[in-house]
């Protein structure tokens, strides 16, 4: 048992040590830059990119915020409106406080509270 580990070990390690030998291929290597003002500069302009398209993104989330907001404040102004408009019926037509509470109710479901 303890040979079969050891041979298995071995056989690992040096598949391992031929692979890692044979990988180092200098065609595999990354290249360097022609100058050396290359690659500062071009990652200046990556990083410019990332962060325009990061201004971007933001900018276009505070619009949809806002424009969630003014949807909401309209839908909610109009709830107020009908709200207003089934309270001036229901005033109108003198019911009881409990007839009044339903009327509403059903008014401001849209049924016909008539």
């Amino acid at each position: 048992m303890k040979t079969r580990f050891a041979r298995t070990f071995v056989s690992i390690v040096g598949l391992a040590l031929i692979v890692s030998v044979l990988g180092a291929s200098p065609a595999l290597a990354q290249s360097t830059p022609s100058s050396p003002a290359a690659a500062p500069k071009a990652m200046n302009e990556s990083a410019r990119e990332r962060r325009k398209a990061l201004e971007e993104e933001a900018a276009q989330k505070q619009r949809r915020r806002e424009e969630a907001g003014q949807r909401t404040l309209e839908a909610v102004q109009a709830r107020d409106r009908l709200r207003a408009d089934c309270r001036r019926q229901a005033r109108e037509q003198n019911l009881h406080w409990l007839k009044r509470v339903r009327f509403i109710r059903q008014c401001m479901s849209g049924g016909s509270p008539r």
